[in-house]
């Protein structure tokens, strides 16, 4: 059994397309509670705060769904190079 690391393990389980479709979604409501909160723009208090910590949580899913997506597919390059290369040492 391979000896794995819980980054590396956690990085396995958040990339599937499943929780990469989760956080797609996640990150556009909060897009759209964002720019409800913020309405026309000029008001103050609560409603500043809550689009505000909303818009940075929004940021944060990007960055997340940006980093996760290239995970995805550097590890989709990687299998796919492993199964051809197992493939051609055969033949």
């Amino acid at each position: 059994m391979p000896n794995e690391s819980s980054v590396s393990r956690f990085a396995q389980e958040a990339v599937r397309g499943r929780n990469l479709i989760y956080l797609a979604v996640a990150d556009v409501v909060l897009f759209l509670i964002a720019n409800v909160a913020y309405g026309a723009g000029d008001q103050h208090g609560l409603r500043n705060t809550v689009s505000n910590v909303t818009w940075v949580l929004f940021l944060l899913g990007v960055v997340l769904l940006i980093v996760f997506g290239i995970i995805a597919l550097g590890q989709l390059i990687w299998r796919r190079g492993k199964a051809r290369g197992a493939g051609g040492a055969t033949s």
